[in-house]
């Protein structure tokens, strides 16, 4: 933030994209403090290790200004920081996949990331395929105005007019079912598209036995790829995944095209399920498959908050709304500058933790929209001052670790919690 402006440390949003991520390699970054109730975020680098001879050696994160952990959150005291990129020397993702080409998922705001800075690091970082949900989001990264991209939209069609902004800017429709189909064909220009198959997902794509119907509908020449999507990859179900596997190799025996099917836990599943393209979506941002099953991806996100005031409380006294808590001893009590509204979910009351100084603290008391509440007990009083850095995510608690406590997924705890912050990109 300017300087000059007067402004409120509300939290932290640290970015940090590590080794083990793949075919991805990192440019170190922290964090800033942000404007009053949102969050200002720092998002580096993401390296590719194809490309890495491209970038240069090392590189000074200009203007960038960090704020120590140990020293009150607030504005005006940050201090330089020298980034480096470096590549992890056993490139686990990239290793696997082989000769198949990679498409980066960035739906969902790349994870709660920012699509458009993500975008653009991808592509620096030499990919040119790239894979979204809403025609909104591809026509930002068309408007983008850089070279020789392929952007592939899950949503395909709904109308006419949708088949014009497709055809404006040359976006590629992925085709889940006949009706989608009928309109593409109606259009007056010819529009390149993917066909999705369902081989088990009941969600989005044609059926088996719609395949003499596609075929009379279809020109060979505007069929980029044929695609499904695995339902259970996730939980490693090798009887499911090998299932749907073998229908949509059955499937293209009638088109002979290009096929993809694996998304970032496919990938895991064996080179069998790699085919012609992949498509990592969770893996971009250090979540590992089959769901906590570490193969040495490391989570990219990491979230502070400021203590705004420390009390005491007695024996038998609650806290929070509803006075779901109530203290079973003499309790030292911190509240956090955080809340629901900044995407921490309310499920969480009672029953997650946060860390100070790598200390584990309870959340007590409900999540309220703008405060947290935490028992500090056992973290000693000199360690204890407004300002004082939380960890709500980092290097103590996962997003995994998060979503179990929850009872979500670690999707839904990167999004909610990168949805609505403000993001500071160096």
């Amino acid at each position: 933030p300017d300087e000059e402006e007067p402004t409120k440390i509300s939290y932290f949003v640290h970015y940090k994209f590590l080794p083990g991520l793949g075919f991805y390699g990192f440019g170190l970054i922290h964090m800033l403090g942000g404007l009053s109730r949102t969050a200002t975020s720092v998002l580096r680098q993401l390296i590719d290790a194809g490309t890495l001879a491209n970038l240069p050696a090392g590189f000074k994160a200009r203007g960038m200004r960090i704020r120590d952990h140990d020293q009150p959150l607030h504005p005006g005291e940050f201090r330089d920081v020298d980034v480096t990129p470096f590549l992890e020397k056993d490139n686990k993702i990239k290793k696997r996949i082989g000769i198949s080409k990679i498409i980066p998922v960035i739906k969902g705001d790349a994870y709660g990331h920012g699509i458009i800075e993500c975008f653009k690091v991808l592509y620096r970082c030499g990919s040119r395929n790239f894979y979204v949900a809403r025609l909104e989001d591809a026509i930002k990264l068309k408007k983008q105005n850089l070279k020789n991209i392929n952007v592939f939209l899950l949503s395909g069609t709904t109308s006419k007019e949708t088949c014009d902004q497709l055809s404006k800017y040359q976006i590629y429709p992925i085709i889940n079912n006949l009706s989608q189909l009928e309109i593409i064909n109606q259009h007056p220009k010819a529009i390149p598209y993917v066909l999705h198959f369902d081989t088990g997902m009941n969600r989005l794509g044609f059926k088996y036995t719609e395949i003499s119907r596609i075929k009379t509908l279809t020109k060979t020449n505007l069929i980029k790829f044929i695609m499904t999507h695995l339902s259970s990859a996730d939980e490693k179900n090798m009887i499911e995944c090998k299932y749907q596997l073998n229908q949509i190799k059955k499937i293209n025996s009638y088109f002979k095209k290009p096929l993809s099917i694996a998304n970032s836990s496919g990938i895991f599943l064996g080179k069998s399920f790699h085919q012609s393209y992949v498509r990592p979506g969770k893996s971009l941002y250090g979540i590992n498959p089959f769901f906590k099953k570490s193969f040495g991806l490391k989570g990219v996100m990491s979230i502070f908050a400021p203590i705004l005031q420390i009390a005491t409380i007695a024996k038998g006294q609650t806290v929070g709304y509803g006075k779901s808590y109530k203290a079973k001893k003499t309790t030292k009590v911190a509240t956090i500058d955080f809340g629901y509204s900044d995407g921490y979910l309310r499920s969480g009351r009672n029953k997650v933790k946060v860390f100070i100084d790598g200390n584990a603290c309870d959340v007590i008391g409900r999540i309220s929209m703008d405060l947290i509440t935490i028992d500090v007990s056992n973290v000693e009083d000199k360690d204890l001052y407004l300002g004082k850095a939380v960890e709500i995510l980092g290097d103590n608690q996962s997003c995994e670790d998060l979503a179990i406590q929850t009872g979500t997924n670690e999707h839904e705890i990167l999004i909610s919690l990168g949805m609505n912050s403000k993001k500071v990109y160096i």
